[in-house]
């Protein structure tokens, strides 16, 4: 059993280090032409693990946009549930994911650091509607009327909206 345990590892051995050779795909067909690529990128997303994980592809996105020659310009609203996980008594609220909100509330500083994400919008109905106001708001999250209006503005700016949900 040892031996085919170890006949299996020599065998596989060498395709591991060949996949890591492999040049990663790029995106110069759909980048051509394009000096920036502008993204609004809308969050109703409220499961703390989930939000997290999307975050770091947000970010993977930035950084794939910069190394490709594109500069990203990008702004986030939040609506819906997604806001409850704004707040800074978020942690102290939902206990069993609070280590997973610090996470998030560190990311979207991070987010917001970068050159080109413009902003971190909050929409105050759904902050109204789960009793939160800036005051309660991490920064650098800020409270606006309506993200619905913000999505139209900058729809006509040509930002592109993904959903993140």
């Amino acid at each position: 059993m040892r031996r085919l345990m170890l006949g299996l590892m020599i065998c596989l051995m060498p395709g591991f280090a060949w996949s890591a050779d492999v040049p990663r795909p790029d995106d110069a067909r759909a980048l051509q032409g394009l000096a920036d690529a502008r993204i609004l990128w809308d969050v109703t997303l409220s499961e703390p693990e989930k939000l997290l994980s999307r975050l770091g592809v947000i970010e993977q996105t930035y950084r794939d946009l910069e190394q490709q020659g594109v500069e990203p310009k990008m702004l986030f609203v939040f609506h819906g549930g997604a806001v409850k996980l704004l707040t800074r008594d978020a942690p102290d609220r939902q206990i069993g994911n609070a280590q997973t909100i610090l996470q998030i509330h560190d990311k979207l500083q991070e987010l917001a650091a970068l050159e080109g994400v413009e902003r971190l919008e909050a929409c105050s109905i759904a902050t109204r509607r789960v009793g939160v106001t800036q005051a309660d708001l991490v920064e650098p999250v800020v409270e606006v009327g309506n993200t619905f209006v913000t999505v139209a503005a900058y729809a006509q700016r040509g930002y592109a909206k993904i959903k993140i949900d």
